[in-house]
């Protein structure tokens, strides 16, 4: 899994949880002070209102790609672990699966095609 959201990138190792729909949530646990200090950094520049790219992966494979507006930013600190999530309302988004519904008529022509040129060279 994979995320990024204008130029914060989060890694499967950090992330405890993602949704996605008509808004995509992301929370992400942080343990070591010297990575939660890089992430504060970056999450300080993200102001709520803010349009921003945002790029999810999900186990599956599934790339989601889109623009959003910054709903929500919660950061918090419990016993030396760190955590924030961050919400956005999407505008516009795409997924690789939308595009996977158009290809196999594209694909049936190519193996048809395929299946033609290898019948003539068996010849």
């Amino acid at each position: 899994m994979y995320v990024r959201i204008g130029n914060l990138e989060i890694l499967d190792s950090y992330m405890s949880s993602i949704e996605i729909g008509d808004t995509v949530s992301v929370e992400a646990l942080v343990r070591n002070p010297l990575d939660w200090h890089h992430f504060y950094e970056t999450l300080t520049s993200i102001n709520p209102g803010n349009t921003t790219h945002f790029t999810v992966v999900t186990k599956s494979g599934e790339r989601v790609v889109g623009i959003g507006n910054v709903a929500e930013i919660d950061k918090w600190s419990n016993k030396g672990q760190f955590g924030f999530k961050i919400k956005l309302k999407t505008n516009k988004r795409k997924s690789a699966s939308m595009k996977r519904a158009q290809l196999p008529t594209s694909i049936g022509l190519e193996d048809k095609t395929l299946e033609h040129s290898l019948e003539i060279a068996a010849r």
